[in-house]
């Protein structure tokens, strides 16, 4: 197949294992994965440095005389944290970045040492990051619960599918330094009980953080809390639902103090003047639906008062997004349940006799 092997002359006892199937299959697929997207591979790149002879399983570059390149290391057999990072640094010296694929890859989430998982398929490998619940848990979880696929990792694709989205820089560590994000406001049917319009008051606030940051989890924000959000953003997203609010629920959002307490917060306000206490819609539920969703722009600086980021390597393929996990704005999970849209209430009868009436979901 024109794949280059390299093995030493045999001077007594060797530490190296034999080159596998899987690990000859694996750098195969990375080479013709790079020249597909017009790279240059060399497999087994030998470089020389003061401890000596350093090889690459295949280097990729951009043009044959390019200085700078990304070593593919495929290791299919256990190997030392601290191993790891030595190699890497050494690939670093040699002005090259360098990306682990392994079969069980530790460390799980350093920018300075990228590392992916890979799994054997069918059609050859698939390629695996870290996802939310990995992240936050690794500590907590025992060696069955770090290696469960569905659980803990997030697919990205096909070997060839991963290094293709590498070299277009579709892998990258951290929030996106500019990007957009889609709020959803959510509400339920309900009435004034001041002056018995028929309202929409708004529960909850959910933060997508869009596609150049698939691998980050959507947040979850009650509408009390979004009252305690300092920074432009909070003021940004409340002048928002301000603007269409009144005329999709009867409502604005606005900061109230009970008569018998010391505390403000944020809460539904009738256009007749009266507010909606927050002991009445207290927390999202199923009978909750989506009153509207705008898209703002916004920096990883602006969102850190809603989240604190755990920075991981994300996998940017608007193709196939992942499934997204729903955390609350103090970093609890929250179940994800669809919202769907909501419809305007008819008159009722009973209006008068409750402050709250949710919709059943046949409405």
């Amino acid at each position: 197949m024109g794949t280059r092997y390299f093995a030493h002359k045999a001077r007594g006892g060797c530490d190296t294992a034999p080159e596998t199937q899987e690990h000859l299959r694996a750098k195969t697929i990375i080479c013709k994965a790079l020249k597909e997207a017009g790279w240059v591979a060399t497999p087994e790149h030998r470089m020389t440095d003061a401890e000596g002879i350093c090889i690459a399983d295949v280097l990729g570059k951009r043009a044959a005389g390019a200085s700078k390149g990304i070593a593919f290391e495929v290791q299919w057999s256990p190997q030392l944290a601290e191993t790891t990072k030595a190699r890497t640094a050494r690939y670093t010296e040699h002005g090259l970045r360098s990306l682990w694929l392994m079969k069980r890859p530790m460390p799980l989430n350093s920018k300075e040492v990228p590392v992916a998982r890979l799994v054997s398929s069918e059609g050859g490998f698939d390629v695996y990051i870290p996802n939310e619940a990995l992240l936050r848990g690794a500590e907590y979880l025992n060696a069955k619960e770090l290696a469960d696929l569905e659980a803990c990792w997030r697919r990205c694709g096909t070997l060839a599918e991963f290094v293709r989205g590498v070299v277009e820089g579709r892998f990258r560590f951290g929030l996106a330094n500019e990007f957009e994000i889609r709020v959803t406001v959510a509400g339920v049917a309900n009435w004034c009980y001041s002056c018995g319009a028929e309202t929409q008051p708004a529960t909850s606030i959910v933060l997508d953080l869009g596609y150049l940051n698939p691998d980050f989890p959507d947040i979850l924000i009650e509408i009390h809390e979004l009252g305690e959000v300092e920074g432009s953003l909070a003021e940004r997203i409340l002048e928002s639902i301000n603007k269409w609010l009144p005329k999709i629920g009867g409502y604005r959002l606005g900061q109230r103090k009970p008569k018998e307490s010391q505390a403000t917060y944020l809460a539904n306000v009738c256009i007749c003047g009266a507010f909606l206490s927050r002991s009445y819609i207290p927390f999202r539920s199923l009978e909750d639906r989506r009153l509207m969703e705008f898209e703002l722009k916004t920096t990883a600086e602006d969102l850190a008062p809603f989240y604190k980021v755990i920075d991981r390597w994300c996998f940017i393929d608007q193709e196939n997004s992942p499934l997204k996990k729903m955390l609350g704005i103090h970093g609890f999970p929250v179940p994800k349940k669809p919202l769907p849209p909501l419809h305007t209430p008819g008159p009722s009868p009973d209006a008068p006799l409750e402050k709250v009436r949710y919709l059943d979901h046949s409405d």
